[in-house]
This record gives C-alpha cells, structure tokens and sequence, in this order.
C-alpha cells in the first residue's frame, strides 16, 4: 500500500508508546524536531556523521535540548569504531538536498565524493543500552543513504524493544556498488520479527521508503494500527486527486502551512 509514510510514522508515535525514538542520518534535525513535537514525552536522538551537517546543528544545541533531542555525531551501522565518510560537495548555507547525499559508501558518476573524512561510528544497541536503559519502546527512522540494512543489523541487542521503523531503500545499487537492496531489507526485517505496512512510492522506484512495525502486537494496537493506515490511505488518495484537479490549490496549502510552522 502507497502512503505518505513520514506522516503515518510520525501519527504511529504516540499512539504505540514509544519511548525513545532514533533519527539515524539526521542531516539538519527537521524530523527529529517533528517527532519531538508530536511525542513531547518521548527521548529523540539525533545521529548525524557529516561534521558539516553537525555543525550548523550543533550551533543550535539549546533549540534541540529544549525539545528533548539529543545529538548524536556519529554513524550508525554495524559496529563500534571508526569509519570512512564520503562526503558529497553541497552548499551547507542553503537548503540542499545534497547535503543528505553523503555515505558510508563512495558514490559515483555525478554524485562522486567530494572528500573523504573519517567518523565515529556505533551500534544502536550499544549506544541505547548505554543512554536509554530500561524497557523503553523504541522507534527509528532510518536515512543512510545505502546504509539501512547494516544500521538493521546494529539493532539485533534491542530489537525486542522496537516497536516501529521507516526505512530509506533501494531497488538497485545507485549509492554503493556492495550496498544490500531492498528485498534484503525486508527479508532481514522479517527474520527479527517485523512485518511490511506501507511505502511511500510504488516498489518498482530506485529509492522510497518503507514502514515497519513489530508483527508481535496485541489485537487491539493491530486494529488501531490498520484503522490508521486505511485513514492514511484515504488522504493519499485525496492529496493525489486534488494536485491532478488543482495543483495551485495544493501549492496555496502547503504555502499555508509553511506559514504557520
């Protein structure tokens, strides 16, 4: 099923509890602050390797401390360490998208690395064993540029825990010539216990999203989750009618609501 799945990721959060919330390839801590404002209770750690990305955030420590979110600078993969960074040239005084092209794998052709740089890199279940003890339940948004299925694989020490993932995923390797593909995202996702609820495009696209959650949950949270996701279906549907119909209108809206953030 096609969703916007930011946005269902984001209404899932409050309504599964979640504790603590991983945004793993935080670029400028956008989403991080979303989730913060939508789960006011729950802890948001901010993990971003690019030191010209942590930078400009880091500038803003109080911003993000006042809404609960800590900043992480540091990959998440596999293991705990050091890594090579291939950093994609960007103008990191604007916003562009370019600044979120950077990986743990050296791209190439037009997106070549421009630098590289080496980073901290660690676990998520050794980093949120260390910070976030306890029985917290933890949801984590992944955009890593190729690098999904080992920030998966760091998980395996909590994945109990985790309630709720929306994953960035490729269809063919146009990051990393060694990078793990879509259907093996999903395959290992199904092995710890998670089912498939939505993407964000059609499964034939190079890149899109896709959300996960736990398969294990009680009748009720599943009910709850699928009333969700059919309401998420329906306003998919609408947006995509209404911008074929009248695309100045959903200009006007989104202009709106850029006005009111």
């Amino acid at each position: 099923m096609i969703v916007n799945t930011h946005r269902l990721f984001a209404k899932l959060l409050p309504r599964m509890q979640i504790g603590a919330i991983c945004d793993v390839g935080s670029m400028n801590g956008a989403d991080a602050v979303i989730f913060s404002g939508v789960a006011p209770r729950s802890r948001v750690y901010a993990f971003e390797p690019n030191p010209l990305n942590f930078r400009l955030m880091e500038a803003r420590r109080g911003f993000f401390q006042e809404r609960n979110i800590s900043l992480v600078p540091a990959a998440a993969t596999n293991y705990d360490g050091v890594a090579e960074f291939f950093l994609v040239e960007a103008q990191y005084s604007q916003a562009d998208p370019r600044r979120g092209m950077s990986s743990l794998y050296r791209r190439s052709g037009e997106w070549a690395s421009a630098a590289v740089v080496r980073v901290q890199t660690t676990r998520l279940d050794s980093f949120l064993v260390a910070e976030c003890p306890g029985d917290a339940r933890l949801a984590v948004w992944i955009d890593t540029e190729g690098a999904a299925y080992e920030v998966i694989e760091g998980l395996a020490g909590v994945v109990e825990r985790v309630q709720l993932l929306h994953v960035e995923v490729e269809t063919s390797p146009c990051i990393g010539a060694n990078q793990k593909l879509y259907p093996e995202v999903k395959a290992l996702l199904r092995r710890l216990g998670f089912s498939e609820l939505a993407t964000s495009y059609a499964r034939s696209q190079v890149q899109f999203n896709a959300l996960f959650c736990r398969s294990a949950l009680s009748t009720r949270m599943k009910l709850h989750i699928r009333a969700c996701l059919v309401r998420a279906r329906l306003r998919y549907l609408t947006v995509r009618a209404v911008s074929r119909l009248c695309p100045a209108c959903v200009r006007r809206y989104q202009r709106m609501r850029c006005g009111n953030q």
